[in-house]
């Protein structure tokens, strides 16, 4: 039988040794000698993996501002018990959750009957006194229109106005979408230039409540085509998954609908705030799709959510540790969170008028 040689015994062709195993075709490229190295060398590794010549990317670079949204108008007692029982329990957990870093409140303040109001100026007063004594002057996005054949936006805003010499209980005044027949009003068009123009001449900035995307173009072509609008920033806040706005149920067409919808405010209105208020069972996903996608404003609180996660049946147990959660996953995201209310009024486009 005839001998085989192995691989190991194979001698190399004369002269294998003295011939490049590649020669440069081209004048202009330089092939430098390379060390045999059992790894990659300093310079190969920058070279193959050019990660620290990537240009940053400032989608999450802006500032984001924390709302807390409470007590709100769910049912208390067995069926919610984050929902507070008494004034005092109101007052405190505002206090608390501006303390966990919420710089905004928005405030429907429930009576002795543990009945939720929003047309009650005493009780809002009474409830965001303390709030004010304890934390500083918070920045207030209220609502501030009351029931009549076309809603009166006027009216309780004048009223708060006169309450606090300045809008120290209404800095920002929450805007229904145009055409919109909610709680036994119509939100006319007229309504809402009404309240636009009475808003911006008393320093209350409007904040539009974008239920879906026709009313953002409702808000560009009536308002801000039209002229009705001089206060910029404009404050368009996305409602997702709470009351009669975007449902957010289904995985994972939710969370492609908070990052077209943010990106849609932004090439609609150029000059904006977008504002993210994620509720119902997906608020926490959605949350953390906002501050990937750069919301200005997140709004969070048990006005607007009941389940902790969308994947267990665990309530929220405190309003502010809700705002705890969107503190910080915002600062894990590396956002910066606006927790001292002149910085955010500024950022806002806002303006604070009644008296230290």
């Amino acid at each position: 039988m005839s001998s085989q040689r192995s691989p190991a015994d194979a001698e190399p062709p004369a002269g294998w040794d003295e011939q490049p195993l590649h020669k440069n075709l081209y004048d202009d490229l330089s092939f430098d000698e390379l060390e045999p190295a059992s790894t990659f060398t300093s310079d190969a590794a920058k070279q193959f993996f050019p990660v620290h010549e990537e240009e940053s990317i400032d989608t999450m670079d802006s500032p984001v501002v924390i709302e807390c949204a409470y007590p709100g108008w769910q049912p208390g007692g067995e069926h919610y018990p984050a929902v507070p029982d008494t004034k005092g329990e109101q007052i405190q957990e505002l206090v608390d959750s501006v303390d966990a870093g919420a710089a905004a409140v928005h405030v429907h303040p429930r009576d002795e009957n543990r009945r939720p109001q929003w047309n009650d100026n005493d009780l809002l007063v009474d409830i965001l006194d303390p709030v004010f004594e304890e934390c500083g002057d918070v920045v207030t996005f209220s609502q501030g229109w009351s029931v009549s054949d076309h809603a009166d936006y006027v009216s309780p805003v004048h009223d708060l106005l006169e309450r606090g010499n300045g809008n120290k209980y209404c800095q920002g005044g929450v805007i229904l979408p145009i055409g919109l027949f909610g709680a036994g009003s119509l939100h006319s068009l007229s309504s809402i230039k009404e309240a636009v123009r009475y808003y911006e001449d008393n320093g209350v900035k409007p904040i539009f409540q974008l239920y879906d995307s026709h009313v953002l173009r409702d808000v560009k072509h009536h308002l801000l085509d039209a002229g009705e609008l001089d206060w910029d920033p404009y404050v368009m806040s996305l409602r997702a998954g709470s009351h009669h706005s975007q449902t957010t149920t289904n995985d994972p067409w939710s969370y492609f609908k908070v990052l077209s919808e943010i990106y849609n405010v932004r090439q609609t209105v150029e000059d904006s705030v977008v504002g993210l208020y994620p509720g119902g069972r997906n608020w926490l996903p959605m949350l953390v799709m906002g501050l990937v996608a750069g919301a200005n404003v997140i709004r969070v609180g048990i006005e607007d959510a009941y389940w902790m996660y969308p994947h267990k049946d665990e309530l929220i147990e405190k309003n502010s540790e809700v705002v705890e959660t969107a503190v910080e996953l915002a600062e894990s995201l590396g956002r910066e969170v606006i927790t001292d209310p002149d910085r955010a009024r500024e950022f806002l486009g806002m303006e604070y008028t009644s008296p230290r």
